[in-house]
C-alpha cells in the first residue's frame, strides 16, 4: 500500500483561475426613485397562429408586471420613509448630544465652582475680619 500523491491531497495553488467576485445581486442594486414607468403592453398575436393560448399568456404577464410595478412603488415609498425617518433621528440625536455636552460643561463648572468654595471658602465671621473691617469705630 503506498501513499496517495501529493496532488490529490493537496492541490496544487496558483493553477486555478482566481475566484470572479459575483456582481450585486438585483436586490442590492441602487434603484430609482423616480416614478416607475408605464407597463408595457404587448399587442396579442392573431387567432391563426394559436393566439388565444398566447393572448391567455400575455394577459397574465401583464397583469403580472403590473402587480410588480404597485409592489415597487410601494417598496420605493417604504424606504424613501424609511430614509426620512433616520434623517429625522439623525437630526435629533444630534439635538440630545448637543444638549448633553451643554449640560456637562454647566456640571463641570458648578463642580470646579463649589470645589474652589469648598478650598477658599471665607468664614462668615472672624475676629481678624471684624477688626479689619471696623464699622467706622476706631479702636
Amino acid at each position: 500500500m503506498s501513499a496517495p500523491a501529493v496532488e490529490t491531497t493537496m492541490p496544487a495553488q496558483g493553477t486555478a483561475e482566481p475566484a470572479r467576485v459575483p456582481a450585486r445581486p438585483a436586490a442590492l442594486r441602487p434603484v430609482c426613485t423616480t416614478a416607475p414607468k408605464p407597463a408595457v403592453v404587448v399587442r396579442p398575436v392573431p387567432e391563426a397562429v394559436g393566439g388565444t393560448d398566447l393572448e391567455a399568456r400575455l394577459a397574465a404577464a401583464n397583469q403580472r408586471a403590473a402587480e410588480l410595478e404597485e409592489q415597487l412603488a410601494a417598496a420605493v415609498a417604504a424606504r424613501d420613509a424609511a430614509e426620512h425617518h433616520a434623517a429625522d433621528l439623525e437630526d435629533r440625536n444630534r439635538e440630545l448630544a448637543g444638549d448633553l455636552d451643554n449640560a456637562l460643561d454647566q456640571l463641570s463648572g458648578h463642580a470646579l465652582h463649589a470645589e474652589q468654595e469648598r478650598l477658599f471658602h471665607v468664614p462668615r465671621w472672624s475676629p481678624w475680619t471684624a477688626s479689619a473691617d471696623r464699622e467706622g469705630y476706631d479702636r
